[in-house]
């Protein structure tokens, strides 16, 4: 079912495009990012640096709202926690979360 977050494709779309479409091309770059990022705090959890992992959350924390997509936001937030944790199989399966929703990131909703 889709809801205001998703577009008629299922993939998540920014809110900040939708407001105005002129932030389409900085949002790309957002989306563009979204892997290297994701695969940085893979690496991180793989070498149990939480320091690392705890910084790399918070800042896709910040950017994920920031550029339209809530649902990053709040999935970072649980990470950054699980992280100041040293919780490493919450760290786990965050990212795993974290990571498909990713995939799931569109620029649009008529994407």
């Amino acid at each position: 079912m889709a809801d205001r977050t998703t577009n008629q494709s299922g993939g998540i779309g920014s809110e900040l495009v939708r407001e105005n479409i002129l932030f389409a091309d900085i949002v790309s770059q957002f989306v563009a990012g979204l892997g290297e990022r994701v695969r940085q705090m893979e690496d991180a959890i793989q070498t149990a640096d939480f320091a690392a992992l705890q910084v790399a959350a918070h800042h896709l924390k910040g950017t994920g709202g920031g550029y339209g997509y809530p649902i990053l936001s709040y999935r970072a937030a649980q990470l950054e926690e699980y992280a100041s944790e040293q919780a490493l199989d919450q760290c786990l399966d965050s990212i795993e979360e974290l990571k498909g929703l990713c995939e799931q990131v569109v620029v649009d909703y008529t994407e």
